[in-house]
């Protein structure tokens, strides 16, 4: 096969490759509620308008001696209405395309694998695949827009093209609290709860933070209030991933980005919003620091630099690279991501009446985004019991914001999940005699 035909997984790519095969597959999912119902051929012709302009993101996994590679699906992706969960896998077997579009109702879909681009990456395709629908659907249809950025600029490997062994570091580490209770974690619960922008916003800019530093100092004051008192000398730790385009020059569609962190100890009284929100701004700010993000993400790097495992057989690579992110779970509570505002070009913003992000998740995740005067937060989570979000629903219903929210399951699929944890939760107080008795 000629080079020009395949493409090597950067950084991140690799380490999500070692989930391929298994059901915790790591996905994305862009959705926007339209203005009327999807017209599918409109959509198919949309699609394949975008693939044309991005061909780097119509790819299967491909797996050699040393690594997994990428290489172009020879056929073109069709568009189909919703049939699977939210964010089911991608990779099912080699003919797998890593990325589908679904559509139901007023809903079009699009989730991509975390193995071929990140929220950033995949937002720029998901734009071209909205202006190209509404010019489908609605307008005379245009040429295929070309772009002034070569292609091997989009499908560049930014992590390697960016690597200083040298300025790798770590960072001190705590004891971190993880949240417990029983998970569902072959049937998780997705939701997406919407707030108005222009109101979290006024509320941010009168604590002085910005929007992202209230919406986490909301999440650990809820996180801080189901915790044990014996806990409260552990970490609610937060990954923050960051995008690193402009810090580096990059244009690259692939994933590139960076990990910043905020911590915070809930030991003493506790302490109000606005306190922990500028506790949060101040880390932030840290953490996002340029030469911070540089040591963290050569040290993202470094281990697959690494010599001996360079020339590892592949079984060896994924085996050390779950062992990588089982240790890197154990640092983490959870992970809220910030895709910021979208802006959507006239006439497509017209025909959008709301975006919203969700990820995959083996615990609970949050991802913001804001389209007009909508901060979309979709929530995902393996808990069965959802404490910690109605407290976090809870903080900005205090604060005078009223949110609507959304939920992947109806009432029947909760109250058997609920019954399911009280039985299991049951069966765990009795001792190992009963529950083997229960059991048969």
């Amino acid at each position: 096969m000629a080079r020009s035909d395949w493409y090597r997984l950067d950084n991140v790519g690799k380490f999500y490759s070692a989930q391929a095969g298994r059901n915790g597959q790591t996905v994305f999912r862009f959705s926007a509620t339209m203005a009327d119902e999807v017209d599918p051929v409109a959509l198919q012709a949309a699609l394949d308008r975008a693939v044309a302009r991005f061909p780097g993101f119509n790819v299967k996994l491909r797996s050699g001696l040393f690594w997994h590679y990428l290489e172009p699906a020879e056929e073109a992706p069709r568009v189909h209405a919703e049939d699977l969960p939210v964010c089911a896998r991608l990779h099912v077997d080699t003919d797998s395309v890593l990325f589908r579009v679904t559509y139901y109702g007023t809903r079009i879909n699009m989730e991509m694998s975390h193995m071929v681009s990140d929220g950033r990456g995949t937002l720029e395709f998901f734009r071209v695949l909205l202006s190209s629908y509404v010019e489908e659907r609605y307008q005379p249809v245009c040429s295929v827009p070309q772009s002034a950025i070569p292609q091997e600029r989009r499908t560049e490997d930014s992590y390697t093209a960016n690597f200083e062994r040298a300025k790798a570091g770590s960072d001190a580490k705590q004891e971190v609290y993880h949240l417990t209770g029983w998970k569902a974690l072959a049937d998780p619960t997705f939701m997406e709860y919407h707030l108005s922008a222009s109101a979290v916003h006024a509320h941010a800019k009168r604590m002085g933070v910005s929007v992202t530093s209230l919406v986490i100092a909301a999440l650990i004051a809820s996180i801080r209030d189901v915790m044990p008192a014996s806990e409260r000398t552990r970490a609610i730790h937060m990954d923050i991933p960051v995008d690193l385009r402009e810090l580096f020059g990059s244009d690259t569609l692939r994933n590139f980005f960076g990990l910043a962190f905020v911590s915070y100890v809930p030991c003493g009284s506790d302490e109000p919003l606005e306190d922990i929100a500028r506790v949060v701004q101040e880390q932030l700010l840290s953490a996002t620091d340029p030469d911070a993000l540089k040591r963290r993400m050569n040290r993202m790097i470094k281990l697959e630099k690494n010599p001996a495992l360079r020339v590892a057989p592949l079984f060896v690579k994924d085996a050390v690279l779950k062992l990588a992110e089982a240790k890197a779970a154990k640092d983490v509570t959870t992970t809220v991501s910030s895709i910021g505002r979208i802006q959507l070009e006239e006439p497509t913003a017209a025909y959008v009446r709301d975006i919203n992000v969700l990820t995959s998740t083996r615990g609970l995740n949050m991802v913001l985004c804001t389209f007009g005067d909508v901060l979309s937060i979709g929530i995902s989570t393996v808990f069965v019991r959802h404490e910690v979000i109605r407290r976090f629903c809870a903080v900005f219903t205090d604060l005078g914001i009223e949110g609507t929210i959304s939920v992947s399951k109806d009432a029947a699929q909760v109250d058997h999940d609920l019954k399911q944890a009280q039985l299991e939760e049951a069966l765990m107080h009795k001792g190992p005699e009963r529950r083997g008795v229960m059991r048969s």
